[in-house]
């Protein structure tokens, strides 16, 4: 390791309050989205990974969203917004790159599926997840230009602009009351690939599996994470198949990627403002990744947030339900059903393929 990357390496950790110690001189061990890392034997390799990411900010300068006299800038309200394109361009790096959760980012990479991902997230008006189509897919649904979205607001937007026929197709399901019904989740991915097999943008599996993300909003306590929860956090941020948590409370959201045996979480903040940079028009990805990561007590996790995985496969899917099964305790953050509970007439869930915008603070405390 060079003399800078040995500088960086030993600076990247951001603590929280006044706790600033550098876990570069620590030995601990940690998680970062399903992958064991142990400080100070694996300090640079910690760094490459968390570069690797995703880092998506407030900006200033995209154009106008919804008109002319639109706001040009995200600052004070998109966090939520950030965290959630974080999130789920992680998946993308998962499905459509061929090193999936090992993809190491240098900069300005000549890899043309890693840009196609980068710009399907930018800030101009026909980016698929841009800024501007996750706050008019909000407003068509309620939702002020302008106004903070929480977890499952985010959760619910993502899912329905998922739902547009992109060069490169996903399934988003987002499990409501607290539950995940498998034969729900199958029936999404195994006839929607079937209906895409006749069309040239197939790019499902050969066992015949579109692409899943799952997001599970959750609300565990009242105004803490209740601390019966913090291991089954820690459970979910083992597995191969994480995409890590995103929460907050408004105004100050947070893309949590992993955890340290210290009981500290791990995450990526988008609350530095940063100039519009058009990734279409220039190969200037710099302001895209973030050499530091953050982190904070467990205790100060605010209890409203949004966990998620990526099952590229149905067999992925599978060993992903079979370790929650597995691991997860008697009184569990949610339930894993066969088939919806609440659907005795087997009929369609009446909300689980409705936008609701104005829930966040209504779920059921777990």
């Amino acid at each position: 390791m060079n003399s800078a990357a040995l500088s960086l390496a030993a600076s990247m950790f951001e603590g929280s309050g006044s706790d600033s110690d550098s876990l570069a001189d620590t030995e601990t061990v940690l998680y970062i989205l399903g992958i064991e890392y142990k400080t100070p034997h694996d300090t640079y390799a910690i760094l490459d990974d968390v570069v690797s990411r995703f880092w998506f900010t407030y900006r200033t300068g995209f154009a106008p969203i919804g008109g002319p006299s639109g706001p040009t800038r995200d600052t004070g309200w998109g966090c939520m917004m950030r965290c959630g394109q974080m999130m789920l361009a992680e998946s993308y790096i998962r499905f459509f790159l061929p090193a999936g959760r090992y993809f190491r980012w240098r900069p300005n990479i000549s890899d043309s599926v890693y840009w196609e991902i980068l710009n399907m997230f930018i800030d101009k008006r026909h980016s698929s997840y841009s800024i501007h189509q996750i706050v008019q897919m909000g407003n068509s649904e309620g939702k002020e230009i302008g106004q903070w979205f929480g977890p499952n607001t985010i959760a619910q937007v993502l899912r329905r602009i998922a739902s547009n026929e992109f060069d490169r197709q996903i399934n988003v399901h987002v499990a409501m009351d607290n539950t995940l019904v498998l034969d729900e989740i199958r029936k999404l991915c195994q006839i929607n690939s079937k209906v895409r097999k006749t069309t040239k943008k197939s790019n499902d599996t050969s066992s015949g599996w579109k692409p899943l993300v799952i997001i599970i909003p959750l609300r565990l306590g009242l105004t803490n994470v209740n601390i019966e929860y913090i291991d089954q956090l820690k459970l979910c941020f083992r597995l191969p198949q994480t995409l890590g948590c995103i929460g907050g409370k408004p105004n100050h959201a947070h893309y949590f990627i992993g955890y340290l045996e210290t009981d500290e979480l791990l995450y990526l903040d988008p609350h530095v403002t940063q100039q519009h940079v058009d990734t279409t028009v220039t190969a200037d990805d710099i302001s895209y990744h973030c050499d530091r990561i953050n982190r904070m007590k467990f205790s100060g996790l605010d209890p409203s947030l949004a966990l998620a995985f990526a099952c590229k496969t149905e067999i992925e899917f599978d060993d992903l339900i079979a370790k929650l099964k597995q691991n997860l305790p008697s009184k569990p953050m949610f339930e894993i059903c066969q088939s919806n509970p609440f659907d005795v007439h087997n009929q369609q869930p009446h909300h689980h393929g409705v936008l609701t915008l104005d829930s966040d603070d209504d779920f059921e405390v777990v």
